[in-house]
């Protein structure tokens, strides 16, 4: 009966050493022993000895340690024996299961070599290529334990696994706390991920660090004293980077993924909370301090960066009262928006308006105690206010206009015939003026820049635009001003001919000013007819 048992044993340990997709992946599981051994320094080298005879050479794995060591007790009951470890429990030690050592042999080398000393005894283990070993007593003492894998390789063989040792190693101990170097290059390297605003975080189990990216990749890793278990995309949540190495999480015995334990549940619990209230008060500080640097355009790389991930939090809808006091715009005369205004301006009917730089018309309707945010055309701040929802925020020209006065009384007077022409023909024509007057349009805000004339009840006035095609004709109808675009090139054509033909000029004036609103056959035919009569009264000698 004892055979089979033999047999079974054997399957089992054969099952073990061929556990891992990658061969290599034992120096985790090495590097993870000497880290339990309390080294605070591993150092790994490849060495190669030529064959004879044309015959493949040997590479030798070196793998040093400066741990406590190993007695003999340890080396017969837990090195040598599966599933036999002292690590069961104790959430330090991340080797629970006292496996790892078996995963040298996936690499099939011919011979395992270990030396080591604890106690006051000095021991070499010889591990040949059927697994079996050989325990001799060493009469010199060794500094913590040092393994020697002895792996027939052809030189093209020996210089392929030096790079994959060297990326498999970088893959699972960059992250390890203590000082590991393959072919005396550092290994480690800091904590972190590659994400211009992140948040680190420490507790007594855990560490965290959690960040935006550039652009909307998603990544998670997760450790255990810096080893890595598992790391991955796509998995949690998108749009972020983050790390946890934490004593709470533990790998399967496969080493393939994390237990989903309570530890598991606590640690992503802690990231959701990190997500939610550091990383996002960081991600809007860092908007508020952009927002601080007067830049002209607000276009920058940087910019449009923490406009996304602000965006990012906006969406997900759990803030912080720190977040919603953040600045998060600016009017055009530099007033500060902060996002708790801005939401609530944005669930008003009066939703805020958007303007491209500052100018008399933003002025005015600030002034009238409108909201309006700074926004160039491709600012990153839309980002920011599309995530904010609701229908797309109007250009403020798209709301009001203000016609600004002539620059100069020689401007003014060059436009008198045809203010005075034009004048005459509406009231002929029954139109309740106050008057004519000139106007400039060209605001950069301005929507109406291409219109030859609007109406305002007083000239120089903050109108809606909805409200500047108005003229009446009624016994009842109120009198407005007509305000002719001095920007227009039309119209200045018109002013040059008004200096010969006023009449004339002021009728086409006066059509154009019609034209899509109410002109037609009938209109327009009074006030042609209108223009020559006051054409001839004027010709006709005194």
């Amino acid at each position: 009966m004892s055979e089979p048992a033999e047999l079974r044993v054997a399957d089992a340990l054969d099952k073990l050493i061929h556990q891992f997709a990658d061969p290599l992946s034992f120096y985790r599981e090495v590097i993870q022993n000497a880290l339990d051994a309390g080294s605070e320094e591993i150092e790994i080298y490849l060495t190669y000895e030529e064959g004879q005879e044309g015959k493949p050479g040997v590479t030798i794995i070196h793998i040093d340690d400066w741990g406590v060591g190993m007695t003999r007790e340890i080396i017969e009951k837990r090195l040598t024996r599966l599933f036999s470890s002292s690590k069961d429990g104790d959430r330090t030690k991340i080797g629970k299961f006292g496996i790892g050592f078996v995963s040298i042999f996936a690499t099939k080398p011919e011979l395992v070599c270990i030396d080591t000393s604890r106690e006051g005894e000095h021991w070499r283990v010889l591990f040949t290529e059927d697994r079996k070993f050989e325990l001799r007593r060493l009469d010199h003492p060794v500094d913590g334990t040092k393994i020697r894998i002895y792996k027939r390789t052809t030189r093209e063989e020996h210089a392929s696994l030096i790079q994959r040792s060297r990326e498999t190693i970088r893959y699972w101990c960059k992250h390890t706390r203590g000082d590991v170097r393959f072919m005396d290059e550092p290994i480690t390297e800091p904590f972190d991920v590659a994400a211009p605003v992140r948040i680190h975080h420490e507790d007594e189990a855990s560490s965290y660090v959690v960040g935006h990216p550039q652009g909307d990749s998603s990544f998670f890793g997760l450790y255990n004293r810096g080893l890595t278990l598992l790391e991955g995309t796509d998995e949690h949540h998108s749009g972020i980077h983050f790390k946890v190495s934490s004593d709470l999480l533990e790998h399967t015995l496969t080493r393939d993924n994390v237990i989903h334990d309570a530890g598991y549940d606590r640690v992503f619990v802690r990231v959701q909370e990190l997500i939610r209230g550091p990383l996002a008060e960081a991600v809007f500080t860092a908007l508020e301090e952009e927002l601080a640097e007067e830049r002209p355009d607000g276009a920058t790389n940087h910019a449009r960066y923490l406009c996304s991930a602000a965006a990012w939090h906006l969406r997900d809808d759990a803030l912080s009262g720190r977040c919603l006091g953040s600045t998060v715009a600016k009017s055009p005369s530099g007033a500060p928006v902060t996002l708790k205004a801005l939401r609530k301006a944005l669930s008003s009917d009066e939703r805020p308006l958007l303007a491209r730089a500052r100018t008399p018309l933003t002025d005015a309707v600030e002034a009238d105690g409108e909201l309006v945010l700074l926004a160039p055309d491709h600012a990153a701040i839309h980002t920011l206010f599309g995530a904010l929802g609701g229908p797309a925020l109007l250009p403020v020209g798209a709301r009001y206009c203000m016609p600004l006065p002539p620059r100069d009384d020689v401007e003014a007077s060059r436009w008198r015939p045809l203010a005075a022409a034009t004048e005459d023909l509406i009231r002929g024509y029954g139109g309740k003026l106050s008057g004519v007057e000139l106007g400039h349009f060209e605001d950069p805000e301005s929507r109406i820049g291409d219109w030859v004339a609007i109406t305002q009840r007083r000239f120089g006035d903050l109108d809606e635009i909805a409200d500047v095609r108005e003229l009446g004709t009624g016994f009842l109808s109120r009198k407005r001003t007509l305000v002719l675009n001095a920007d227009h090139p039309t119209v200045n054509a018109l002013v040059a001919l008004s200096q010969s033909e006023p009449e004339m000029a002021a009728y086409v004036l006066s059509k154009l000013f019609f034209l899509g609103d109410k002109l037609d056959t009938t209109i327009d035919g009074v006030l042609a007819t209108l223009a020559l009569q006051q054409r001839d009264e004027r010709l006709q000698p005194a």
